[in-house]
């Protein structure tokens, strides 16, 4: 197979990118659009993970989907959004940090390889943006990581008991030496040093640009509370019992400024009471507004019909996308309502960090840590792949796989290391039309 590219679908490809651009963010302020503008224009990488829907609208569909799946048995549920700082450090259920995705704001079941796709161009971007890494390193990167995506999938079939949860125990050298730094650096009393004060008891601070506490008598606190009470319906059963006693509001605050993509949704940090009669163990809970996955608008009728029977709303997907893709997923995962729109909630992690991929100077340990990045996304894969497929043939995912690319590693990762670096080019341009229109 020859090797191939991304070809753009329009040849005002400049007006088309800027009218996608204005469309997707109409709903902002223009203090909010500005915001996530300027975030933006920080780098072609800082763009792609700002456009996510440009991705989508680019290669929904497109028929080089075919060459490794295309079947009906090659969806799993994705990432939906996938690049290199969408995986991250967070303190998983079992109270142990690992390290995986992180963001499922764009989750969605459609073909495995969007995300390796995405991914793939997120590793071009960002290294070269690090500047230690030269375009044949990155390549070497790309088919390590794409070559392994399928060989983990590969060793996996039919195995029914393997972790899909990356901790300081099965991580590469690189990986883990950062996991200890994280867990060492941070923890549950710096995260509520940072965000709250305690008087007679625990409330948020005041931090300009990033957290502004909402007054108690207040009508959007009075909603918020109220629509509490119907979030502890979604929620785990362990969430039920640890709730009893000491789980009660202590205060909420309008979150700002976080995160590219998401900007201008609404989000909120509400402050619990933990379990004891001791503050240190204090929760802080995201509540973010979850609109449709960015693939949605490309899904077909089918698809659309048959999201629409699975999921009560976004925010429930959301939930599903969370529990589906992690091994010990955060048991205060759940949703609400707030007038006419849905949010999802999560404990924020007192681990949260990002791993510094700038530091990735060598060929050797950028290998590593495509290698490790390649595994998570796979076993991931595989995992809600045999979860969504568990009344038909739970390993209809991996068989697929396997007899598609079977013996053809080495082809596939050629392939994905093209596709990759020809719309890294493209995203590159599409940066310089965005930077002179705006």
């Amino acid at each position: 197979m020859k090797n191939l590219v991304f070809h753009s679908k329009s040849y005002d490809r400049r007006g088309r990118v800027c009218e996608q651009i204005e469309h997707h963010n109409s709903h902002l302020s223009p203090a909010s659009r500005g915001q996530k503008f300027r975030k933006m224009k920080a780098s072609p990488f800082s763009f792609f993970r700002g456009t996510n829907h440009i991705f989508w609208s680019d290669f929904a569909g497109n028929w080089q989907i075919n060459c490794f799946g295309g079947s009906v048995f090659s969806r799993t549920w994705l990432q939906g959004d996938a690049h290199v700082y969408n995986m991250g450090a967070f303190l998983n259920d079992l109270e142990d940090i690992s390290y995986g995705f992180d963001d499922f704001d764009d989750s969605l079941v459609a073909d495995y390889q969007y995300d390796v796709w995405r991914f793939a161009v997120s590793m071009v971007l960002d290294g070269v943006q690090s500047r230690h890494l030269s375009s044949d390193d990155i390549s070497k990167g790309i088919r390590e990581f794409s070559r392994n995506y399928l060989e983990t999938i590969a060793y996996y079939q039919q195995i029914d008991c393997f972790s899909s949860s990356f901790g300081k125990k099965n991580t590469c050298k690189l990986l883990n030496k950062f996991l200890v730094k994280t867990e060492k650096k941070l923890g549950r009393s710096k995260m509520l040093d940072k965000w709250t004060v305690v008087d007679q008891e625990r409330r948020f601070k005041k931090i300009d640009g990033k957290l502004e506490p909402l007054a108690k008598d207040s009508i959007l606190y009075q909603q918020i509370t109220d629509s509490f009470r119907d979030y502890i319906g979604t929620v785990s059963e362990e969430f039920i019992d640890y709730y009893q006693g000491h789980y009660n509001i202590l205060d909420i605050a309008i979150r700002q400024s976080a995160g590219t993509g998401s900007l201008g949704l609404k989000r909120y940090y509400a402050l619990l009471r933990g379990n004891t009669d001791h503050s240190f163990d204090d929760v802080i809970l995201d509540i973010k507004q979850q609109q449709q996955p960015t693939a949605f608008s490309y899904l077909s009728e089918e698809e659309v019909r048959e999201y629409n029977f699975n999921f009560k709303n976004h925010a429930h997907r959301h939930l599903e996308a969370y529990g589906a893709l992690s091994e010990y997923p955060d048991c205060h995962l759940g949703w609400l309502g707030i007038g006419d729109h849905w949010f999802s909630v999560r404990e924020r992690s007192p681990l949260k960090n990002d791993f510094p991929t700038y530091k990735l100077k060598s060929l050797k340990d950028y290998k590593s840590m495509a290698l490790q990045w390649s595994e998570i996304m796979a076993t991931n894969h595989l995992q809600a792949a045999r979860g969504l497929n568990s009344t038909l043939d739970q390993y209809v995912f991996e068989a697929t796989i396997n007899r598609i690319a079977k013996d053809r590693t080495k082809e596939f990762s050629k392939f994905v290391d093209g596709i990759a670096h020809a719309y890294a080019k493209e995203v590159r341009m599409d940066y310089l039309y965005f930077c002179e229109m705006y």
